[in-house]
């Protein structure tokens, strides 16, 4: 394991309408560099809320009651607001059209680019190399508002690659795409993080995680019930009682009688082996 990233210790985090209820409840965890990490759970179980203790959005955005610590390099998130880790962290919300607001597609992209200081002859290449990343080439002129919402969620993750950043946090990155530009997204994140960039990714879909995490938290009342490599996870018993769906390549493992779990594309090649 690479060294710390994020280093979370004993949080917990309560929202001041229900001050009682916390939604975060005493975890602890470390993100190493160069991780891969889902996070999973129940409606509830505080997936989002991490995330957004992760760069600060909690406490600074959004208020309410906070204890123990987040770090990110070092950097308190409690210390730090989330415009101090522009180019270190980015962010990419569940809803798009929380993040999007310019007229076009490359003021949207140039907005995150301005506010580092990138200079005005660097952002037109920087703005192109983003959308070309995500399928996107050529509409820099578009209106945002005008697409479809899974074009709105690639332009919204546009905008946070523009900005390089090191620590990636994903909140259901390809909830309005359908299957096919959902693996190409992921197919991307994969590359990036194989070129060293930290990974942390709240999804429902546990068919991808399966294939592309390289650990999954599972979340269940704000607490970590358990933190491991998706194929103890996907396999244990907690799936289930928690509503989390098992993943085909596990059921198709269990029926075969291959005892570990084997991810989609492994279990795929096991079977045209004829193993």
């Amino acid at each position: 394991m690479g060294k710390p990233v994020i280093e979370i210790r004993n949080l917990s985090f309560a929202y001041r309408s229900r001050p009682e209820a916390p939604v975060i409840d005493g975890i602890s965890c470390s993100i190493a560099k160069g991780d891969f990490v889902g996070v999973v759970g129940g409606t509830g179980a505080g997936k989002s809320t991490l995330l957004r203790c992760m760069n600060g959005i909690i406490p600074h955005l959004q208020e309410g009651i906070m204890k123990g610590s987040v770090s990110v390099n070092g950097r308190s998130t409690a210390r730090t607001s989330p415009s101090g880790f522009a180019g270190k962290i980015g962010f990419l919300f569940q809803d798009p059209d929380s993040q999007l607001f310019a007229p076009t597609v490359a003021e949207e992209i140039s907005f995150g680019l301005r506010n580092m200081g990138v200079g005005a002859g660097e952002m037109p290449a920087r703005v192109a190399g983003a959308l070309r990343l995500v399928g996107m080439d050529g509409f820099q002129g578009r209106d945002p508002h005008e697409l479809s919402g899974g074009q709105r969620q690639k332009i919204a993750f546009a905008s946070v690659l523009a900005m390089e950043p090191e620590v990636l946090l994903l909140d259901e990155p390809v909830s309005a795409l359908d299957w096919r530009n959902a693996t190409e997204v992921y197919g991307l994140v994969r590359r990036l993080n194989q070129g060293g960039k930290t990974v942390v990714v709240v999804e429902h879909n546990t068919e991808l995680l399966a294939e592309y995490a390289k650990r999954v938290l599972v979340l269940d009342g704000g607490k970590i019930a358990l933190d491991a490599p998706p194929g103890k996870v996907f396999s244990d018993k907690i799936m289930g009682p928690l509503g989390l769906k098992i993943p085909c390549a596990v059921r198709i493992s269990r029926v075969l009688g291959i005892e570990e779990m084997a991810t989609p594309e492994k279990l795929a090649e096991r079977l045209r082996r004829g193993k």
